[in-house]
């Protein structure tokens, strides 16, 4: 017989209606898992046995299994690598920021097709799109994590492993419990999904979730060094995507966040900075400069730009009334770089088989 997951709302709704069991017990199911983080059915004693029994005999809690955890020295962020149950890792990163606020970055599949020359994710291609409870117990691991701490998840990030866009239903079915009130009760704006720039998507996620957070990974202001270092960009060119990005703030009148990873040489010619500004001005745009991580896995190809140069590139944005800011880094000692960890054990698992 195969299990089902306990966070597959209506295959669990309807197990209980196969049984004849009344339909309030499901809420007190539903209260005991995302309130109060009981992972052993027996635990929840809110219901009587024989539905314990019968969640243990059809129902499973967690698929995912802990490969390995990290903290950074200053504990202020998690990286968890985990293993599913086809033997694919997945990451997921935990950051508590010094202002309280915790925020828990999710993947969405295992490796990635986008291919983007400096992200390590792209070099373990796609192996799977993820299902829901797969997204779902990432964010159940780290909310008990942090409720032992006496603390709570305040905002989730599709910025892990994989492009969202590309496996919309689980995405979007993920979302809606994480907005649930009886669920993980999170405010729509706490929730940002980021995107290489696949239109179809955008144009869903417009429709679909209007206050949700939208981030785009944008990188270069024009499209021949967007193409050399983004694949995506021969299939969705920028003219394309800002006319469905227009779409989208004019739908939600929400800003939009864009990425702009910065790569000494490669991206960060002051005259790209004049590029970027005459691209975003009167848009609603706040760009988020990343400063490139030497580790990340590409082969030593890449280098970071210096401080200096992103700030000068701030200043260049702000003649063109452009919000930026630069983001801080956190778990460096511990290889945050999504994809990191993941392709270091596939690395150490060709080697032991050599």
């Amino acid at each position: 017989m195969t299990k089902i997951s306990i966070h597959n709302q209506l295959q669990l709704r309807d197990l209980l209606q196969e049984h004849k069991i009344p339909a309030f017990r499901y809420g007190q199911i539903e209260n005991a898992i995302y309130k109060n983080f009981i992972t052993d059915f027996d635990e929840i004693q809110t219901i009587p046995k024989d539905l314990r029994n019968l969640l243990k005999e059809n129902c499973f809690y967690q698929s995912l299994t802990v490969d390995h955890e990290a903290t950074s020295s200053n504990g202020q962020t998690t990286k968890f690598l985990f293993k599913t149950t086809d033997d694919l890792l997945i990451e997921a990163v935990l950051m508590r920021h010094l202002t309280g606020r915790n925020t828990l970055c999710i993947s969405c599949q295992a490796g990635c097709p986008m291919a983007c020359s400096f992200c390590a994710t792209g070099k373990l291609w796609l192996q799977k799109n993820l299902q829901l409870h797969e997204i779902i117990e990432q964010v159940m691991y780290a909310a008990k994590l942090l409720d032992s701490e006496g603390s709570k998840l305040r905002n989730i990030v599709f910025m892990g492993m994989g492009e969202p866009m590309l496996n919309y239903e689980p995405m979007k079915e993920a979302i809606s419990m994480f907005c649930a009130q009886k669920k993980f009760d999170l405010a729509n704006r706490r929730v940002t999904v980021s995107t290489c720039g696949i239109v179809p998507g955008i144009n869903k996620f417009a429709d679909d979730f209007p206050q949700t957070g939208l981030a785009i990974s944008l990188h270069a202001p024009n499209d021949e060094i967007r193409k050399s270092i983004m694949p995506v960009d021969h299939t969705y060119n920028l003219d394309t995507l800002m006319t469905s990005l227009d779409r989208y703030t004019q739908k939600t009148n929400k800003r939009i966040f864009y990425e702009y990873i910065m790569i000494n040489g490669v991206n960060d010619h002051l005259k790209l900075a004049d590029e970027l500004g005459k691209l975003l001005q009167w848009r609603l745009a706040h760009v988020n400069f990343i400063p490139y991580n030497p580790g990340e896995g590409t082969g030593g190809t890449y280098a970071a730009t210096p401080r200096f140069i992103i700030e000068r590139f701030q200043k260049i944005l702000e003649k063109y009334g452009v919000v930026s800011t630069i983001r801080a880094t956190m778990g460096d000692d511990i290889n945050a770089a999504c994809g990191q960890l993941a392709r270091k054990k596939k690395e150490e698992e060709k080697k032991q088989e050599a």
